[in-house]
């Protein structure tokens, strides 16, 4: 017998009761890192563990978190990191399905070493999403706002994000990770960032499946945040295939823009969103929780061509502090892309809806509740919707 919400959330709610303590504001994580992550458990950078090899310049820290997540599934099955596609696939249907996993585990380590040139810094960090192995998600080293290796892509940002408990921003915010070279320089009250990323082209398949091309230059991202307040950022890029990896030779030019903003009301409640269009940039847009998911594709075969896809994308939240120790948000955002009638299994509307509670019990224990609804729209008109609840236990160590 299916469990309603109201009874699925009493069953849930024991795992978002503690005491009082200090909140914390999204952050950027790693400071003085230029990267920008936000934490939605505090900021990550205050270990305790730090720590001066005798005799060097270098400082050490090591970190990271435990967090166990408690799903429940009202429709169909979203995974371990709240996967909306997966309502495209029948397979995944359920009548009601509870799960527990701990695999958004973290383990980080963070070097600081003064040199003539300023301080470099390292940072290596990773998890165990989606399926319990260890896998890789920070690998760099910056030194006077030079940075290379593999964080967060240069074309999105963490301005117009906010706390979550789902892994990575709502659906319809540039998410991706990527080797890259980046500079960035400080401009006034904001900074100036210009990088290069790795390319990768990926191609719809007619039954939903993707495929992957090529390319023969880097992704050219550039980006502008002021204050932790407004951002902007574009991108361009080559797409490219030939007729040894695939059927046909052609390349096609993508490009794409995003802005971001957080607009504070007064010093508890603010509001948060983001806005953005391109053609042939899904790869940046479809991959929920960052986990190597790819379902919006940049390109699409039309006869012997390459055609770019049109995407566009927004994200709204408003966020809370109720107290020092209790905060909420709640969002809505969508994401579209524009495919021809012959690619009718994938999705032409992905429309994602949250709300939350989350309780920071102490500086390193975070407990929370949220809601999230997913509603899919194919290009064949077929649609299908999902809800979950997730009961989350973040230790910061």
């Amino acid at each position: 017998m299916k469990i309603n919400h109201f009874v699925a959330c009493a069953l849930l709610a024991p795992c978002a009761l503690a005491a009082q303590a200090h909140a914390f504001d999204v952050v950027e994580a790693g400071q003085p890192v230029v990267t920008g992550e936000p934490s939605r458990v505090g900021p990550p950078w205050n270990h305790r563990s730090t720590f001066n090899i005798p005799g060097t310049k270098t400082d050490i820290a090591f970190g990271g978190y435990v967090k166990l997540d408690a799903f429940y599934d009202f429709d169909y099955d979203l995974g371990t990191s709240t996967d909306p596609y997966a309502v495209m696939n029948p397979g995944n249907r359920t009548d009601g399905r509870t799960s527990f996993t701990a695999y958004e585990s973290r383990l980080n380590f963070r070097t600081h070493t003064a040199t003539d040139y300023g301080r470099l810094t390292t940072y290596f960090e990773g998890h165990f999403v989606p399926d319990g192995k260890f896998g890789l998600r920070h690998a760099y080293g910056e030194l006077n706002g030079f940075l290379a290796g593999q964080t967060w892509s240069n074309f999105m940002s963490f301005v117009g994000g906010t706390r979550t408990l789902a892994l990575g921003d709502p659906k319809g915010y540039a998410f991706e990770r990527q080797a890259q070279l980046r500079y960035t320089q400080p401009v006034g009250e904001g900074s100036f960032s210009v990088a290069l990323e790795n390319p990768t082209t990926v191609i719809a398949r007619s039954d939903a499946s993707v495929a992957d091309g090529e390319s023969q230059l880097p992704d050219l991202t550039l980006r502008y945040e002021y204050k932790r307040l407004f951002a902007l950022s574009g991108i361009a890029r080559q797409l490219s295939t030939n007729n040894i990896t695939n059927t046909i030779d052609d390349e096609v030019t993508g490009y794409g823009v995003q802005a971001q903003f957080n607009l504070p009301f007064n010093a508890s409640t603010s509001l948060r969103g983001s806005a953005t269009y391109g053609e042939g940039i899904g790869n940046y847009m479809g991959n929920p929780g960052n986990v190597g998911h790819r379902n919006a594709p940049d390109v699409y075969v039309n006869g012997n061509n390459l055609e770019t896809i049109e995407t566009q994308a927004f994200g709204l939240s408003l966020n809370h502090y109720w107290t020092d120790s209790w905060f909420s948000s709640v969002g809505v955002s969508r994401l579209e892309q524009d495919l021809p009638a012959g690619y009718g299994d994938h999705f032409e509307t992905l429309d994602y809806g949250f709300a939350n509670v989350i309780w920071d019990v102490t500086e390193r224990m975070t407990v929370g509740l949220e809601y999230q609804h997913a509603d899919i729209e194919q290009v064949n008109g077929v649609s299908n919707d999902a809800s979950r609840l997730q009961a989350s236990a973040t230790f910061q160590f």
